[in-house]
């Protein structure tokens, strides 16, 4: 990989040697983007002109993750965008504005602004509030067989970018609060509209990165470092409709999760295309709750590349130290071929592995509605085997099709269970797995007129057997098999629309299946005012997310400014 080539402010949690797309000649395909910020555009979280686009290599993993709602995720990869000159941007619009409403109190708000301070500095801010609040129908649960569903995501952020001669300096901020109802198991239960029940879920996070720019080092190496916070208002446990005379939950910080990070990649020229360095990721994380155990997690990926004109491979490994409860060492390989051939086509071959952490973060994005009743071991890869096929043989036309086998240590399972005789809450159990999978993607897009995209997976999940529970519930927050097709054209002037289709089919038969069919425009019909709509699950079909239903069919109304 020319990772030289790459300067960008890194705000995610995994490995930064994991981050970065490698170069691949069979993936040209230009593009000219409007030097405008505007995220609500289709891929739009940037503002700049990118000469090319590389197609990123599409990820084999099962969708365990809700849809419904957002999860709290913090150091997004977000690139901060390249500081160009003030004669190309300073016609640009900066900052953006839209606001949406629909049924079932679905609600989007979000505003940003972008300053280029100088030649060298950049500061951009996000505000975001998305929620809902309506009855769905819940045959059952809660208040006349529908649950008084209530959630509401808030996001503030910021970056700052500032570029010195020899290195570029990142810095950035994001603040988060979910607040959500649980849904009762009885009619009775005042845990769908009760204030005193309503949980809150408060994430923080602050980190600084730079990275080397001047190729006449000797070596080149990104850094980043950071703090994170998760907390919950109310322990989760001690939720019950049985509280004594009216009495609250507890209001402590009983189950907050404090998190300090650095990660890092080194690297040098030991040859003409090779290259030798040493990624490393190092994460202490402390908690108030006595159910989970402190700990320190070491990761360090040595690792060897070559990269010619046919060839591209990559010998490293996986070298992860874990402290606290059952430490101990691990280690997986790291290591990829692919081969160039026909100017367009690459097969390739990839193992890897490695450590994955079982923070609130992960938690809060299978679902917010999970309770911890055990403490988590960090999940670990120990071999991830993938071989597949990927080319780009027309104009606009992409492709990769691929299979693989993956052996988890410690792999979550989200089950929905009766909490308290109380409410309905999403606990975790862990298990060895092995899972061989299958899959598919392909994209086309003519000019900046039509563009259409599928990918399609099959997993063949199996577990050693968890005991006290059928296979059929641990299985239940896994997929078996995910079909995904979005497109969207330009119809008129100013007048874009698109639609998909997302299905998902669940491993056995205790939740529905996912039957998502949608539909969305765009019309700007004033120069950077537009109007838009999205309708979801037009089919009206009813299915749950590990447990909770989601809303028959719905749709959301709005308005967007550019400024």
């Amino acid at each position: 990989m020319k990772m030289k080539k790459l300067m960008i402010a890194l705000i995610g949690l995994s490995p930064w040697i994991t981050l970065y797309a490698q170069k691949d000649s069979a993936l040209h395909r230009t593009i000219v983007v409007e030097n405008e910020y505007n995220p609500t555009v289709m891929d739009a979280s940037k503002i700049n002109v990118l000469p090319i686009v590389e197609e990123p290599t599409l990820a084999k993993k099962e969708a365990e993750y809700a849809t419904a709602w957002r999860k709290i995720a913090a150091w997004d990869r977000e690139p901060m965008v390249p500081i160009e000159s003030r004669k190309k941007t300073e016609t640009a619009k900066r900052g953006y504005l839209k606001a949406g409403y629909g049924n079932y109190g679905n609600v989007c708000l979000g505003t940003g602004y972008l300053w280029d301070m100088t030649n060298a500095d950049r500061l951009k801010v996000d505000f975001a509030l998305d929620g809902m609040n309506g009855n769905i129908p819940n045959k059952g649960f809660g208040r006349n067989g529908h649950w008084g569903a209530r959630h509401y995501t808030t996001d503030v952020k910021a970056l700052y970018n500032h570029l010195f001669a020899p290195v570029s300096l990142n810095a950035g901020g994001n603040y988060t609060s979910q607040t959500f109802t649980y849904m009762g198991v009885k009619p009775t239960d005042a845990l769908s509209w009760d204030s005193r029940y309503r949980q809150r879920h408060t994430a923080g996070d602050f980190f600084v990165d730079v990275a080397s720019r001047d190729k006449e080092l000797p070596f080149q190496f990104r850094l980043q470092t950071g703090f994170q916070y998760f907390a919950q208002k109310h322990n989760p446990l001690e939720i019950s409709h049985e509280n004594e005379n009216g009495r609250s939950p507890s209001e402590n910080d009983d189950t907050a999760e404090k998190k300090i990070h650095a990660t890092g990649d080194v690297w040098a020229e030991s040859a003409e295309k090779q290259q030798i360095g040493i990624a490393f990721d190092v994460d202490h994380l402390r908690y108030s709750n006595s159910i989970m155990h402190n700990y320190t997690s070491v990761s360090l990926n040595p690792y060897y590349t070559l990269t010619d004109d046919v060839w591209r491979l990559r010998l490293g490994a996986h070298v992860d130290w874990f402290s606290g409860e059952k430490e101990g060492v691990d280690a997986a390989p790291n290591v990829k071929a692919e081969y160039i051939f026909s100017d367009s086509f690459i097969l390739y071959a990839h193992a890897d592995g490695g450590r994955q952490l079982n923070e609130y973060r992960k938690l809060d994005g299978v679902s917010p509605y999970w309770v911890l009743k055990t403490w988590l071991q960090p999940t670990y890869t120990r071999l991830d085997a993938t071989v597949g096929l990927r080319a780009a043989p027309l104009n606009g036309l992409w492709f990769n099709i691929y299979g693989g086998y993956r052996i988890r240590a410690h792999e979550t399972f989200a089950i929905p269970e009766l909490i308290n005789r109380s409410y309905y809450g999403i606990v975790f159990l862990q298990d060895k797995a092995k899972v061989p999978y299958v899959g598919a993607a392909w994209k086309y897009g003519y000019k900046d007129w039509f563009e259409v995209e599928m990918n399609a997976s099959y997993f063949d999940w199996n577990i050693e057997g968890i005991t006290g529970y059928e296979d059929e519930h641990v299985y239940a927050g896994k997929s078996k098999f995910i079909f995904d097709i979005d497109a969207k054209g330009k119809v008129y002037k100013g007048l874009t629309v698109g639609g998909g289709f997302y299905y998902v089919k669940r491993c056995g038969d205790f939740l529905n299946d996912v039957n998502d069919l949608h539909v969305g425009a765009d019309y700007e019909f004033l120069k950077h005012v537009a109007a838009f709509a999205r309708i979801h699950n037009l089919m009206n079909k009813a299915y749950d997310m590990i447990g909770y239903p989601q809303e028959k069919l719905n749709f959301l109304v709005g308005m967007k400014l550019r400024f």
